[in-house]
């Protein structure tokens, strides 16, 4: 029979562990500077050209962003879920109002300032090449 003694300080510090591995990332430097602030895009491009007019590519982008520390925020005129890549070098946002998730690279990451870039198809030629995006913010 086990010692009830050491099963107890055994589960105490497997839960202790357990709380340190999954809060870890949570509070990375990464996910604070990302989720601190509300976001205002200073140019939103696609092949290197504004996309933000009417009828624009980026045109929903315009607005402010907010990733929420629960995975959930508002990217413009779309509310959706973004997460982390296990590196916290790429973000994938995701919204019911996008016909695909977008995975960007984020190039830049500071207190003040944020740039991801990225490529998707272009839905108007699927068997073309695809769209490069340049997003970048400010903080508000």
């Amino acid at each position: 029979m086990q010692n009830p003694m050491k099963k107890t300080i055994t589960y105490s510090f497997l839960a202790a562990l357990f709380l340190v591995v999954s809060c870890s990332k949570g509070d990375s430097e990464r996910f604070k500077l990302l989720t601190g602030p509300t976001w205002v895009p200073v140019s939103l491009l696609a092949n290197g050209v504004d996309a933000t007019g009417t009828g624009g590519l980026l045109a929903g982008f315009v607005g402010d962003a907010k990733f929420n520390t629960d995975g959930t925020g508002t990217f413009g005129t779309y509310t959706g879920t973004w997460m982390f890549d296990a590196n916290e070098e790429k973000i994938i946002i995701g919204s019911p109002s996008l016909p695909i998730s977008i995975t960007l690279n984020i190039t830049e990451l500071t207190s003040t300032s944020l740039k991801l870039q990225g490529s998707f198809p272009d839905p108007n030629n699927l068997t073309g090449p695809p769209i490069n995006i340049e997003m970048t913010f400010r903080t508000k």
